[in-house]
């Protein structure tokens, strides 16, 4: 890894606040790292996703399963779940820039949306002022 990657930080973006910031400078201790191992053996055994039974997930599907998990942590105000599964992402996506999520409240429940960044992190809610010059004509 680049010493320009390493230093880069990571965002977890829900509904437009930022409300994670991991910084890939910062190595994971190896009790850490084995957590997320044991994690991803766990997962192996099968998941939840959609409301469907995956036997063997790929690492795409297990990176949504745990975003999706980390959006419920947070809403229950779960800081230790919610940094536990964001490190896992930031561990297991190395190209990973900032994760963006939103909450639909729909009639069967809510719905959450993750996506996944990985190329320009794009500035989130910035504002654009337009003054319009008094004198010119429409």
């Amino acid at each position: 890894m680049s010493e320009q990657t390493r230093s880069e930080k990571v965002a977890f973006i829900l509904e437009g606040e930022e409300v994670l910031t991991y910084d890939r400078a910062i190595n994971l201790a190896d009790n850490q790292k084995a957590y997320l191992d044991d994690m991803d053996q766990t997962m192996e055994q099968g998941i939840m996703l959609a409301d469907k039974k995956i036997d063997q997930p790929d690492l795409q599907q297990k990176t949504q399963f745990v975003a999706l998990n980390l959006v419920q942590a947070l809403q229950k105000e779960d800081d230790k779940t919610a940094i536990i599964l964001f490190s896992y992402l930031v561990d297991r996506l190395p190209e990973l820039k900032q994760a963006k999520a939103k909450i639909k409240d729909t009639d069967s429940g809510q719905k959450i949306g993750v996506e996944f960044i990985f190329d320009e992190i794009k500035a989130e809610g910035q504002k654009l002022e337009f003054r319009p010059n008094p004198n010119s004509v429409h």
